[in-house]
């Protein structure tokens, strides 16, 4: 692995990482049982939106096993952003 792809898989993994895993947290926090309910989950999910909208409507929906869904769906995000932004990363 060249040190541009090197350096670019590294950048985007980490952004990556803190981007989706903010977004999961205010997912959860949206949960009134959550210990960490509160506004700023409103606020941190506008920020993180691209990553966080499709799990928006599945707790907007009330569907059941929604926590294990919307685990899945942050899964799945995490990766996509991850491949994106390392493609971008890597030009």
């Amino acid at each position: 692995m060249k040190m541009k792809d090197e350096y670019a898989y590294k950048k985007s993994l980490v952004f990556s990482i803190c981007y989706v895993g903010f977004a999961t947290i205010a997912l959860f926090s949206m949960f009134p049982e959550s210990l960490l309910h509160g506004d700023w989950a409103l606020m941190s999910l506008l920020i993180t939106f691209p990553v966080s909208i499709i799990s928006f409507g599945v707790i907007y929906s009330g569907a059941e096993n929604s926590q294990l869904i919307i685990l899945v769906i942050q899964i799945v995000m995490f990766l996509l952003t991850w491949y994106l932004l390392y493609k971008s990363f890597k030009r």
